[in-house]
């Protein structure tokens, strides 16, 4: 009997698809940018301005939501790096961490896990930066943003960078679930 060499379709312990990996390290470098630009652009957020009562400073630290915002995003950068390195690698070697089970599962639950973050620190800063744009008027909270206007411009570009890294984010968490149906062993 002839030995035939396995196919990307046929089920095994190990495989490997050159788009995936590549579609996957692609996907890691922008979210590793994104989150870079919004901790970069919160970072530098800070605004002050003269009023009646003296001095207003609009600064990101002084918002609990804005430090998980930066917190969160720095977490996110620090993993797409990594992650980014490891698609590299898997370049050169042909085998990357949707080859195997394990690691397919694992890279699954670690893109799934910092994507929810992503979004919880997303969502909790746009509630914050919402609140500062428009006011409540049954709270009698008064709009901040026609007073600091660079400081929300500054923020709203921040979000808008955070939520282009979740939807890479999401994407390689999508990557991991098809590469772990793929790798399942799939009855005839």
């Amino acid at each position: 009997m002839e030995s035939t060499p396995q196919s990307y379709k046929e089920p095994g312990s190990v495989r490997h698809h050159p788009m995936r990996n590549c579609l996957h390290l692609i996907l890691r470098v922008f979210t590793a940018g994104a989150t870079a630009a919004a901790v970069a652009v919160i970072l530098r957020s800070t605004q002050t301005v003269p009023t009646p009562l003296g001095p207003h400073t609009a600064r990101w630290r002084d918002f609990p939501a804005f430090q998980w915002f930066v917190f969160a995003n720095a977490i996110v950068f620090i993993y797409a790096v990594l992650g980014t390195i490891v698609a590299c690698v898997t370049q050169w070697t042909r085998r990357g961490p949707l080859s195997y089970t394990k690691s397919a599962w694992l890279t699954f639950f670690s893109d799934f896990l910092l994507s929810c973050a992503l979004m919880s620190a997303c969502s909790t800063a746009l509630g914050v930066a919402w609140i500062g744009k428009h006011g409540q008027e049954t709270a009698y909270w008064n709009a901040v943003c026609p007073m600091v206007g660079r400081f929300c411009d500054q923020v709203q570009g921040a979000l808008i960078a955070c939520v282009c890294a979740f939807v890479c984010l999401s994407l390689c968490t999508v990557m991991s679930a098809s590469a772990l149906h793929q790798l399942a062993p799939h009855k005839p």
